[in-house]
C-alpha cells in the first residue's frame, strides 16, 4: 500500500512538472492558444468516454437486477413450499407427542402405578413382620447402638 501511494505521488509530480514545462514552452513559442484547444479536445473526448462508461455500467446494473429478480422468484417459491412442509411436520410432531404422552399416562395409570403400589405393600409387610419378630431394622439398629456404647464405655475405662 505504501509503495503504491509513493508511486502515485511520483507519477503525479512528474506529470505536473511536464505540464508546467509544456505550458512555459508554449508561452515562449506563442502557441498557448493552440495548446489550450488541444487540451479542451482531449478533455471533451475523456468526458465522452466517461459518459459512455457510466451508461454501460448503468445498463449492466439493470441487467444484474433483472437476473437476480428472475432467480429470486423460484427461490422464494421454494422457501414458501419448505415453510408449508415444516408447518405440516410440526403439526404431525405435535400430534405424535400428545399421543405418546397420553399413552405414557395410560401405561403409568394401568401398569406401572399398581405394580409399584403392590411391590411397596409387599416390602412394607415384610418389614412389619421383621419388626414384630425382632429381626427388623429397628432391632438391628438398637443392637448396633448398644454395642457401640459398650465399646465406647470400655474404651474410656481402660485408658
Amino acid at each position: 500500500m505504501q509503495s503504491a501511494k509513493r508511486f502515485a505521488i511520483i507519477v503525479g509530480t512528474v506529470i505536473g512538472v511536464v505540464l508546467v514545462l509544456g505550458l512555459v514552452l508554449a508561452a515562449i513559442f506563442h502557441v498557448l492558444l493552440e495548446v489550450l484547444y488541444i487540451f479542451l479536445i482531449f478533455l471533451a473526448a475523456f468526458l465522452l468516454i466517461a459518459t459512455a462508461l457510466q451508461i454501460y455500467s448503468i445498463v449492466a446494473l439493470i441487467r444484474t437486477i433483472m437476473t437476480i429478480r428472475d432467480e429470486m422468484k423460484p427461490l422464494l417459491a421454494s422457501v414458501q413450499e419448505t415453510v408449508g412442509i415444516m408447518k405440516d411436520t410440526a403439526k404431525t410432531a405435535g400430534h405424535t407427542a400428545s399421543t405418546i404422552g397420553s399413552t405414557a399416562q395410560m401405561t403409568s395409570d394401568l401398569a406401572v402405578g399398581p405394580t409399584i403400589r403392590a411391590a411397596s405393600a409387599v416390602v412394607a409387610g415384610q418389614q412389619m413382620i421383621r419388626v414384630f419378630l425382632g429381626r427388623g431394622h429397628t432391632a438391628r439398629r438398637w443392637d448396633v447402638r448398644r454395642k457401640q456404647q459398650m465399646e465406647a464405655g470400655a474404651g474410656l475405662g481402660g485408658e
